[in-house]
Formats: structure tokens, C-alpha cells, sequence
């Protein structure tokens, strides 16, 4: 989905992108496609977790909470994960999705289970896919963690 929040103090400074628009009182935002797992249904939204490549770096990126995440892809039941990016420690296994078109993740994708965003059923979505039946008790089991984990 199209996704637009506050570009911060310093736009442009971590983001390296031309995605920035001004806006209402002076403001600057900043757009860009997010994709999402949808975790829960709520009739007029949806709780979601973000997927982010955090571009291209996965979890080498600075700031990032490593145990949060996990390596995801869109592939078939014989398809193997993408390798971790060189430097990563990422110990969770990685979710597999399977695609409804041909849209695919890439393959530094990455999904953070300690990040819960709302999203309205009223925006433009894509589907991409739906995580592997094999996959939803891992996927509830680090959404559940992180969540509670101080």
C-alpha cells in the first residue's frame, strides 16, 4: 500500500530518497510502498506488521531491534529461503509466502514482529500472497513475543 507519515527533524538524512513531500503547516512527509502481514481483522481496519528490506541492509541497518525480526520470501513448498545478507544474526526461522499473482518479496525482506501498525480498510491494497499454512504458528509465536518481551 501507499504509505505516508512524518518525515522527522531531518528529512533526507536517513532515508536517501526523493519521496518527501511539503504539507499542511510547513510539514514535511514522506511516502513509499510498505507492505504488511495482516494480523488482525477489525471490520473497518487492520492490525498489521511491517515487511522492510530497510533498503537492502535487512537487519545490518543501525537501530535495529535484531531478535524482532526474521527473514520472509514468497516462494513454493520446494523453494528455499533467501541466504541472510553477509553480517546478519538473525535466529528466527524464516516465514514463507505463497504468492497469489506474481508479485514477490525481495530478498532482503525482512518482517518486524515489534511494530504494530493500523491500517483502513478504506486504502488501495495489493495482494501479494498469504503466509504458509506451516508458517502461522511461528508467525504468532514472535508476533506474541515480541510483543510481551521487555
Amino acid at each position: 500500500m501507499l504509505w505516508t507519515e512524518p518525515a522527522g527533524v531531518t528529512p533526507g538524512k536517513t532515508r536517501g530518497s526523493t519521496h518527501f513531500s511539503l504539507i499542511r503547516f510547513n510539514e514535511t512527509a514522506y511516502s513509499e510502498i510498505r507492505r504488511f502481514i495482516v494480523i488482525s481483522n477489525k471490520g473497518q481496519y487492520s492490525q498489521c506488521i511491517p515487511i522492510q528490506t530497510y533498503r537492502g541492509q535487512g537487519t545490518r541497518k543501525h537501530g535495529i531491534v535484531v531478535e524482532d525480526h526474521s527473514l520472509i520470501y514468497t516462494g513454493d513448498e520446494d523453494d528455499e529461503p533467501p541466504e541472510l545478507l553477509p553480517g546478519e544474526r538473525i535466529t528466527k526461522q524464516p516465514l514463507r509466502v505463497e504468492p497469489t499473482g506474481s508479485e514477490t518479496l525481495e530478498s532482503a525482506s525482512r518482517v518486524n514482529f515489534g511494530k504494530v501498525y493500523t491500517v483502513e480498510h478504506n486504502v488501495k491494497v495489493l495482494d501479494i500472497g498469504v503466509v504458509c499454512p506451516q508458517h502461522i504458528y511461528l508467525l504468532v509465536n514472535y508476533f506474541t513475543d515480541a510483543l510481551t518481551s521487555v
